[in-house]
Order: structure tokens, then sequence, then C-alpha cells
């Protein structure tokens, strides 16, 4: 059995790690939504991991176990904590009704531009592996500064 680290940044990463490989490898290889669906919620999950790391370095007792309520209320604390990450939390936020968002149609699977269409927040939008790849670099810049913070 492999052991999976406590700390949930290292969580964070972990799933990093596993969303750059459905990216650069199974995504390049199969090329279909439910590859697309499954990197979305490794991002989410690993953004989760990451500001659940950020409030348990910066609260403790009581204060963090009401930070950690839900990810509502985790966003509102890392806000309070770390007020320059207004943009990151919204693209949190726009992430999660991504990943619960249903998949209206599936475009060229198997093909070189496959793409999932859905709709999020009553705009039609068109998710390719290129989108995918810069939502992976915005979470990736988050994990990364939210990082440099803690260690601060």
């Amino acid at each position: 059995m492999v052991h999976e680290p406590d700390n949930p940044y290292q969580k964070a990463l972990k799933e990093m790690v596993r969303a750059d490989h459905l990216i650069y490898v199974s995504l390049k290889y199969s090329r279909t939504v439910d590859v697309i669906q499954s990197v979305i919620s490794r991002l989410v999950d690993a953004f989760t991991y990451a500001m659940k790391g950020a409030l348990e370095e910066k609260l403790k007792g009581d204060e963090l176990k009401s930070a950690l309520h839900g990810p509502k209320t985790m966003t509102e604390f890392i806000l309070k904590i770390f007020p320059d990450t207004k943009e990151h939390i919204e693209f949190y936020n726009f992430l999660r009704k991504l990943n619960k968002a249903p998949v209206l149609e599936r475009l060229n699977e198997f093909r070189r531009h496959v793409t999932m269409v859905t709709k999020v927040d009553e705009k039609d939008l068109n998710v390719k592996i290129e989108t995918v790849e810069e939502y992976y670099k915005k979470v990736n810049d988050f994990i990364n500064m939210l990082g440099e913070k803690i260690e601060k």
C-alpha cells in the first residue's frame, strides 16, 4: 500500500502531478471528453487541498475548524488572509461550476480537436485540450503562490 501524504499542501502537489499526467499523456493519446472532465476534477481537488493547507498553516483551533467548513467558507477565509487572491478564488469558483456542469456535446472525440461543450452561468463553453492546459497553469500558479506565502 502506498502512503498518502498527510499535509494538504503535499496532496495538492500530488493532484497536480496526476492532472499533469492526464493532460500530457492520457489526453494526448485517448482524446476523450471523459479525460477532460477528469483533469478538471483533479484541478478542483488540487486547489481545494492547497487552500486547506494554507488555512491549516495560518489558523488554529476553532477558527480553523470553522474555516474548513466547506468550499464557500474556505474561500472567504482565504480572501481574508490573502486579499490578493481574489482573482484566483473567482477562478476556483468557476472551475467548481465547470466540474458540475453537464456535458452538452462531445465534439471530435478521438481526434486532435476534442471539445467538451457545456454551459456555465448561462454561457456556452467549449473546453479543448488547450483550454485545459491554461486551467492547469492557473491552478499551478495559485498553488506556487500559496506555497511562497506560507513559507514567509
